[in-house]
């Protein structure tokens, strides 16, 4: 066969295996609105209204047909024929695999991609009770439209969620060190990085990091200062958790692994601490303070309504910049273990007190703190032990 030839041999096979995938696919009704999320109460039907008419399905339903899909056709789609478009290619092909699968559907995910990339404006339900963005079953939701994240907050209002829209503002990404932030740098600071556009009617689950590589020196209020992502997404999630006031099987179960979760992230974190002090320390390379013999600290601290003297600590830079605290202050990076010893004559730790506000009495910090280094030294004992039975290593 002389090339033309074999071209036109490939055309005519690709079609026919075409046809016999779309009759296999004949019995298939079009994708509808899938539920909100799986959480089941009595008498609620926690879905939008339809927002792609049957006609309309049946004209662009054709496009995961195609051999080699085009983008400008993918771009005079609204958001939601765009979702629809996308549905459709996964569950039809999980029925029967449809040719050319991934390549076209990749080109209908990276139009999704590049829309949330390129808006000036987007809508995330957030939670009243936090004040920041509303996870469900570990996602944050962001949406293309005002009016439909309103409808969906409606929605998780019947499932006696506190939520509320708000319009954010996503600005564009600038070289490291350019001095401004986009919005999922900050999503990236509190550890929301799996993310839905559209919840509640046709959608797609992303990643932050398909929007915005995880930022630089964006915000550090010192030199290396930290970020806590997995320690705040932890905190959000367990506070979220408590304050839901329903009832359901396994929730103290559930609600004590995420606090388990949360108290091991709060160990393993780093911590911006307002403090003065008189006499010689110096700062590491880490922004660390090493003390001298005879420094004295002193720590900047925020009293309770019932007079409680509670020392703040932050999580990050954003968290830290939200107190405004003057120039007479100096800010330092101190481990758990370091704060541990610093409360021993306070009443506990606030972390992020003008964010998160999670107040913890000393006792428990230092409670915390003692069962993690006894967890480490047997851990070490028994990596030591293990080295010593290990015959290469001896």
């Amino acid at each position: 066969s002389y090339p033309g030839e074999l071209d036109e041999e490939i055309r005519i096979a690709r079609e026919r295996e075409l046809e016999k995938v779309r009759e296999a696919h004949a019995a298939l009704d079009w994708p509808i609105i899938p539920k909100l999320n799986h959480v089941n109460l009595p008498g609620i039907e926690c879905c939008l209204a339809e927002t792609v008419p049957e006609e309309r399905k049946d004209d662009i339903g054709q496009i995961i047909y195609e051999d080699d899909v085009s983008i400008d056709e993918l771009r005079e789609l609204n958001d939601q024929e765009l979702l629809f478009v996308l549905t459709t290619f996964d569950e039809f092909d999980r029925e029967v695999p449809i040719p050319d699968y991934e390549r076209n559907r990749r080109k209908v995910y990276n139009e999704v991609i590049r829309r949330i990339r390129d808006a000036e404006i987007l809508y995330v339900i957030y939670d009243k009770s936090t004040g920041y963005p509303f996870i469900d079953h570990g996602y944050g939701l962001l949406y293309f439209g005002k009016e439909m994240a309103e409808e969906a907050a409606e929605l998780y209002k019947k499932q006696y969620r506190q939520v509320m829209v708000k319009e954010v503002e996503v600005e564009p990404q600038q070289e490291e060190g350019a001095g401004r932030k986009g919005y999922f740098d900050f999503l990236y600071c509190i550890g929301l990085e799996d993310l839905i556009i559209d919840n509640g009617a046709y959608r797609v689950k992303f990643k932050r990091d398909e929007i915005s590589a995880a930022p630089g020196e964006w915000n550090r209020v010192i030199k290396d200062a930290p970020v806590n992502p997995q320690l705040c997404f932890s905190m959000l999630d367990m506070l979220e958790e408590r304050r839901w006031p329903v009832k359901y099987e396994k929730r103290d179960e559930i609600l004590a692994l995420k606090e388990k979760r949360m108290i091991g992230n709060l160990f393993n974190g780093k911590y911006i601490v307002p403090m003065q002090y008189e006499g010689h320390a110096e700062k590491t390379e880490n922004g660390r303070v090493r003390m001298g013999k005879d420094t004295k600290f002193t720590f900047f601290m925020v009293k309770t309504a019932d007079d409680k003297i509670f020392m703040p600590v932050f999580t990050d830079g954003f968290e830290f910049g939200k107190m405004k605290l003057g120039h007479e202050w100096n800010a330092a990076v101190f481990s758990f273990s370091d704060i541990a010893r610093f409360i021993r004559d306070k009443d506990g730790v606030a972390i992020n007190p003008a964010g998160h506000r999670i107040f913890m009495p000393k006792e428990q910090i230092i409670a915390i703190d003692s069962a993690n280094r006894d967890y480490r030294e047997t851990k070490a004992q028994q990596n030591r032990r293990a080295d010593d039975d290990n015959p290469v290593k001896r």
